[in-house]
């Protein structure tokens, strides 16, 4: 990806975020985002998977944060930072995030992650917004 490309990504999520909602919506952004929830069988706690790709760069720094989960998902911590991480190698991070459901519900949580990405000697921040599906049995999806 060109510079000029990367600093547009980076000019838009300053000015109104950028929001990744699959690793194939967003193919010219230099990080690629995912997350999976669990579909717990019962109101209680479940697990969401966070995973940061940057498939041209390495990453050297990333954390990721809740930034919305619906009235009857709360989640266990807000914020993981690098060492959180379950998985940190130079091209991925993921997390496990912690959440429990108050009720049966169909809903959403989304996070964010924050990263630093090094090209050569360069290095830049990168943020990436990623939605995924709650669904706590007996609910109806969304």
């Amino acid at each position: 990806m060109s510079l000029l490309r990367l600093h547009l990504a980076l000019a838009l999520v300053a000015i109104g975020g950028i929001s990744v909602t699959s690793r194939a919506d967003a193919p010219s952004l230099p990080v690629r985002a995912s997350i999976v929830c669990e579909a717990p069988p019962a109101p209680g706690r479940f697990r969401c998977d966070v995973e940061l790709r940057a498939p041209e760069g390495r990453l050297s720094w990333a954390e990721v944060e809740v930034t919305f989960a619906d009235d009857f998902v709360l989640p266990l911590r807000g914020r993981l930072g690098p060492r959180d991480a379950a998985t940190h190698d130079p091209d991925i991070f993921r997390w496990s995030l912690g959440f429990v459901a108050k009720s049966r519900g169909a809903g959403k949580v989304t996070v964010r992650v924050h990263a630093v990405l090094c090209r050569g000697p360069s290095c830049d921040p990168v943020t990436a917004e990623v939605s995924g599906r709650v669904l706590v049995a007996g609910a109806s999806p969304p």
